[in-house]
């Protein structure tokens, strides 16, 4: 999930068009099969897994519960993303602004994988992982945090950007200086 999810995330900024919804859509959807999964599996083994001299099971005991809970978390913000995503692609194509639905399916997109890659640290750590593994999830972890957080970063200053253009091009033409059908190119990229 460290990489799978970002994954689904960026190919959003880096695809074009149309392309990028369905591969996001398609690519988040099978990410959260594996995952669900793997949450009904944690499930399960909570139930099971008793911490003997009757320190309870693994929800229960201070030193193990946080990895559940915070798996249990991250399900719950999971469970609503593709509604989420259907409105705000459905709305945006409507009003071309986004909306309430596109700024909850976004961040509570960014959170629930941030959590999901610092839960993912906890696992590994609950389950007595080597030192050696810890340390290699937290360098993979760590660069692909980083980079699908500078690729959403500059995605959002390429909106801002081409959303401040499109402002100044409308603004012109209310203003009569600009043709109606002038887009703001060059004449030698228009003959191209």
């Amino acid at each position: 999930m460290v990489v799978l999810f970002p994954l689904g995330s960026i190919s959003m900024r880096l695809l074009p068009g149309r392309l990028a919804l369905w591969v996001h859509a398609l690519f988040q959807m099978m990410t959260a099969c594996i995952f669900i999964a793997g949450a009904g599996l944690g499930i399960y083994l909570v139930q099971m897994v008793q911490i003997p001299f009757s320190q309870g099971n693994l929800l229960t005991n201070d030193s193990t519960k946080y990895h559940p809970i915070i798996g249990l978390v991250t399900l719950a913000m999971l469970l609503p993303q593709p509604i989420l995503g259907y409105l705000h692609h459905r709305k945006y194509k409507q009003v071309q602004t986004r909306q309430l639905w596109s700024y909850l399916h976004i961040f509570n997109g960014r959170i629930g994988i941030t959590l999901g890659i610092i839960n993912g640290g906890l696992g590994l750590n609950l389950a007595g992982a080597s030192d050696y593994l810890k340390r290699v999830y937290t360098i993979v972890a760590a660069v692909m945090w980083v980079l699908w957080m500078l690729i959403a970063l500059l995605g959002e200053i390429r909106r801002m950007r081409s959303g401040a253009k499109r402002t100044q091009r409308a603004t012109a033409r209310r203003m009569g200086k600009v043709s109606s059908g002038d887009t703001g190119r060059s004449r030698r990229e228009t003959e191209t």
